[in-house]
């Protein structure tokens, strides 16, 4: 992540390292494949071929169908799976689905900590849904440490533009009032500096 203010660099190594300590569970969203598809119009034995070869949009598609038993049974395992491959070389999607699979415990074990993992990979990658979500693990302290100035950050990246924008801005400026001042000018420059991991999977 790159960021002028270490505490977002310690957060990460601690995250990484897996020493954040688990919290209470709380809810968060089902998984809405609505938002996340684009619609492919391949037949079924010729996506799970292309999958099959590497190909990460294949691979996403595989999973949506699987987590939507769309043309199969529903195989909450094998969309995990699929969903998996992807996230691995960075589709933020992919790795969005995964974090909230992991919240509910759906077709992966449930796992606060891999949840929270998984949002920070796709937040990473500029995705604003997952960064959203991110911010308000940090602020519950769901899967990581606490951190209510973490979660500020998160919000102030989420209401910059694209998916929850507004939504993002209510939470950003419903927390800040709890911060001092120094903790949000700190939160707001590495907000400024801030730059996506993998700026050619940004998803609006």
């Amino acid at each position: 992540m790159q960021t002028k203010a270490p505490v977002w660099l310690l957060t990460w190594a601690l995250l990484t390292t897996g020493a954040l300590a688990q919290a209470q569970t709380v809810e968060l969203p089902a998984l809405d494949t609505t938002e996340l598809s684009q619609e492919s119009g391949a037949a079924l034995p010729e996506l799970r071929a292309y999958a099959e070869l590497g190909n990460v949009p294949a691979q996403y598609q595989l999973a949506l169908r699987y987590f939507q038993g769309r043309g199969m049974e529903r195989n909450a395992e094998q969309a995990a799976h699929w969903f998996r491959r992807a996230a691995d070389v960075g589709e933020p999607r992919s790795q969005l689905a995964l974090a909230l699979m992991h919240a509910k415990g759906d077709g992966v074990p449930q796992s606060n900590r891999l949840a929270a993992y998984w949002m920070r990979q796709s937040a990473e990658s500029g995705f604003h849904k997952a960064q959203l979500l991110l911010g308000g693990m940090y602020e519950r302290g769901q899967g990581v440490s606490k951190d209510s100035t973490e979660a500020y950050f998160w919000y102030c990246l989420a209401s910059e533009s694209g998916w929850g924008s507004d939504e993002a801005m209510l939470q950003r400026e419903r927390l800040g009032p709890q911060l001092t001042h120094v903790q949000r000018e700190s939160a707001r420059s590495a907000a400024r500096y801030w730059r996506p991991r993998y700026p050619g999977l940004v998803v609006p």
